[in-house]
């Protein structure tokens, strides 16, 4: 089956071909780099030490290795004579193995016993502790690296505007916060960590080989001249590849996520087979982006290793003509301090084991340089993220919250999502502390938006919200949003106890505080007859409870917060006649000296709101109480009440 997410495979990858992957390889990875750097602050300290400490370990291991190889193949292999130096750092007597024409038998076993006893020791007490607590510092380091972006991201997502929100899918969120974030690790491993020490062998490697001798020397460096143009050549097909690669699987998250989170749907429509077909469609999307990425790394990989390969085999070739003469060492000024002079059996092992050393470090930079290309695009990802300013801010003169005195007031206010979608159009109302306030009209006339604007999860295009005498733009938004409580229409509860979910806004609360709350949302009657009370685990989203349960919850969350302003969503939409009226009674009692405001279409919750407001098509159409609005002929709010019940005054007498 030819899938259709394969036309936005190639979609993305022409994209990007004409897009932000046309940037220079390392200009780009180094601005990435660059935005990093806040992130790496917290533990440069750290980063320095680790530098300094594997650089040190280094320097001691590279004189032990090429003295232990030249005793072995030079002195325990071939018996000829070595240096004093290495004789007495293995504990011989210099006479029995240096000035000697050839080393005999037991003097060669001798050296043998001696080398096993030096360097065992040496390996299991130093060697092998220091890489263990160099391995486990590296990973403390790129894990506290990504703790600190994954962190700022999500209080990014936390901060942005619904508006934000309602234009992206939740899946494609959780990939840049899960996958795309991790990427920092690794791109700090990349880019610090990997070329300190690579390029670090490089120097060393290159010096070694020099000293030996500057045509094996040459030979090591000209190999980087075709790696680099390889990589240069790769580097932006395989970014177009990796954003594809991600751009692909992060819609696959993200419909995964919608599956289960309509599971109920799936399964009251029977249409498993259906969601597995579209499942399948986006996976085999997110498979074949993958694959074609993975394949082009694997090509460059195979490429890389043909070079390395060559300037290897050639090297080798010049090491054993020299070897095999007994030629002289460029620089024995310096190698002679270590017992070296000439080409040796030793030496040329030591010089084969260095130019191994360093096609390794060339095959994991380039091999690095491939990944590199996918971190980037990761990190890429979440700084698209980070980049969003918050449409809502604190002011800079930005005050505390102010005392209610006449309440919450819509001065002219309008507000567009879209600017050809007008949803509220010169709205004026003021709501008096200890009043309740019913919102009421069709759906889509803005009656959520209206709220939203005295929450500041948007700011009015015209026109203010107030609060006593402040516009809510001038206060801070951690105050606003501490002091307006909310009980959304979505019942939304945690897979935690009872007492954790009605407790979330006020952790600190006591227990007695929380089963206040609950009696004025009607919930501690049923809470208490759970098996365990109000320590009961709820499963995801309060699955374990009714539609009107988890609504009294919600409800009892938001009483518990104490606020001076309370906004209920379709509090009673999921109870019965009469929890709805004795929560009500509850809620009018408890409403003294605080503005409550209830978005409802029940005509029972609406009677009992000392003012009602009535909006139609964004504006407010009418306000005032249940029976002056009633009054009115040809009313809105009478309309609305006639359809509800045909009867008027049957409706007004009750």
């Amino acid at each position: 089956m030819e899938p259709a997410g394969r036309d936005t495979v190639t979609e993305l990858r022409r994209l990007g071909s004409g897009g932000r992957e046309d940037r220079l390889s390392f200009r780009l990875v180094l601005s990435i780099l660059w935005r990093c750097l806040p992130h790496i602050q917290g533990v440069r300290r750290h980063l320095v030490a680790l530098a300094g400490s594997a650089s040190l370990a280094i320097l001691i291991l590279i004189p032990f290795v090429m003295m232990s190889l030249n005793v072995f193949w030079t002195g325990i292999l071939q018996g000829e004579p070595i240096p004093e130096i290495q004789a007495r750092v293995f504990g011989v007597d210099p006479a029995r193995v240096a000035y000697v024409d050839a080393i005999a038998p037991d003097a060669r076993r001798l050296l043998f016993d001696r080398g096993i006893r030096v360097a065992v020791p040496f390996l299991l007490l130093f060697v092998l502790p220091l890489a263990g607590l160099l391995v486990y510092y590296y990973i403390w380091i790129t894990q506290q690296i990504n703790q600190s972006l994954r962190m700022e991201l999500h209080d990014r997502l936390q901060t942005l505007s619904l508006r934000f929100h309602s234009e992206h899918r939740v899946g494609d969120a959780i990939y840049r916060l899960f996958q795309d974030s991790a990427m920092v690790s690794d791109l700090i491993e990349a880019l610090f960590l990997t070329p300190v020490f690579q390029l670090g062998r490089h120097a060393i490697t290159t010096a070694i080989v020099w000293m030996i001798h500057p045509l094996v020397g040459l030979i090591y460096l000209v190999a980087w001249i075709p790696m680099l143009a390889l990589g240069g050549w790769f580097s932006r097909r395989m970014r177009v590849g990796f954003r594809a690669a991600r751009e692909t699987n992060a819609a696959l998250t993200a419909r995964i996520q919608e599956i289960l989170a309509g599971i109920k749907v799936v399964k009251a429509y029977g249409i498993e087979a259906r969601e597995q077909a579209s499942f399948e469609t986006h996976s085999r999307a997110a498979f074949d982006a993958a694959f074609g990425v993975r394949y082009l790394v694997s090509l460059f990989s195979v490429v890389t290793f043909v070079v390395v390969c060559i300037a290897m085999l050639v090297a080798g070739g010049v090491g054993i003509e020299f070897t095999r003469t007994g030629a002289a060492i460029f620089a024995a000024f310096a190698l002679g301090l270590f017992g070296f002079d000439r080409w040796t059996l030793g030496l040329f092992n030591f010089f084969k084991g260095e130019m191994g050393s360093g096609a390794t470090a060339f095959r994991v930079t380039f091999r690095m340089w491939a990944r590199v290309q996918d971190m980037a695009i990761g990190i890429d990802r979440v700084f698209q993220l980070l980049d969003l300013e918050p449409e809502v801010q604190d002011a800079p003169d930005a005050v505390p919250f102010p005392d209610l005195g006449q309440g919450v007031a819509f001065e002219s206010v309008s507000f567009r999502y879209q600017p050809d979608r007008p949803v509220l159009e010169g709205v004026d109302f003021r709501a008096a502390p200890g009043t309740v306030t019913a919102v009421v009209g069709p759906t889509g006339s803005g009656k959520s938006t209206l709220m939203a604007l005295l929450l500041r999860l948007f700011d009015p295009d015209s026109g203010s919200v107030r609060i006593g005498s402040e516009d809510v733009r001038r206060i801070r938004l951690a105050e606003l949003r501490e002091k307006v409580a909310i009980a959304l229409q979505e019942n939304v509860l945690f897979g935690t106890s009872v007492r954790e979910n009605i407790r979330y806004a006020v952790p600190e609360s006591d227990d007695e505080a929380v089963r206040a709350a609950a009696r004025v949302a009607c919930a501690d009657g049923f809470v208490s007859a759970l098996p365990e009370g109000y320590e009961t685990m709820l499963g995801e989203r309060g699955a374990k409870l009714s539609t009107g349960q988890r609504q009294r919850l919600s409800i009892a969350r938001a009483i518990l917060k104490d606020a001076p302003i309370l906004v209920l969503d379709e509090p009673t939409a999921a109870l019965d006649a009469s929890t709805e009226l004795e929560v009500m009674d509850n809620l009018h009692e408890w409403a003294r000296g605080r503005c409550v405001f209830v978005i409802t279409h029940r005509l029972s919750t609406i009677r009992r709101a000392d003012q009602i407001l009535v909006l139609e098509e964004g504006r407010l159409a009418e306000h005032g109480s249940h029976a002056e609005l009633l009054a009115r002929d040809g009313g809105v709010y009478r309309r609305l009440v006639e359809h509800e019940a045909p009867e008027p005054a049957q409706v007004a007498a009750r």
